[in-house]
């Protein structure tokens, strides 16, 4: 039971890092940050709203600025050999699962919203649900699926190998 328990623990400690690391980014950028939140739509997770940035330069840091905080705690954990605590890679294992995901992620975000139809300060969820239609199935999805698919089969062979 107490093995479930640090699952749950490591997991909202990640999800945590991850929206710090938009919080950081946002700071950095000179966006407003709006809201930092929970949401249940699409699926569960906590979410910083913040002011729209003015390039794709600063959408793609604001965007994958949680990704490189989880991949470097990542990479961190597993340099020290922190990853003797099997809930740690757990946990890290659904976070990562969850923010490469092709269906709602920081990636597809960043893939989907076009910095010229989203006037700065405004939210990228305008668009989002017809873009991302449109960017579904297509060649570029297929690709991002696969890769996200093989990165999960790889995390799990990591998870019986260590």
């Amino acid at each position: 039971m107490f093995f479930y328990i640090q699952i749950i623990i490591f997991f909202f400690v990640l999800m945590f890092m991850h929206e710090l690391g938009h919080i950081l980014a946002a700071k950095y950028l000179g966006l407003a940050i709006k809201k930092i939140g929970f949401q249940t739509k699409p699926y569960p997770h906590f979410f910083v709203a913040a002011s729209w940035p003015r390039t794709n330069q600063e959408k793609n840091i604001y965007l994958f600025s949680g990704i490189i905080i989880t991949f470097s705690l990542f990479l961190i954990s597993l340099g020290f050999n922190f990853f003797n605590l099997k809930s740690l890679l757990i946990a890290f294992i659904i976070q990562i699962a969850i923010e490469t995901n092709p269906f709602y992620s920081d990636i597809t975000i960043s893939v989907v919203s076009n910095p010229k139809k989203v006037k700065y300060g405004k939210t990228y969820g305008i668009d989002y649900k017809k873009e991302f239609s449109n960017y579904q199935f297509t060649k570029n999805w297929y690709i991002h699926f696969i890769l996200w698919t093989l990165l999960i089969i790889l995390l799990i062979k990591l998870y019986y190998f260590l």
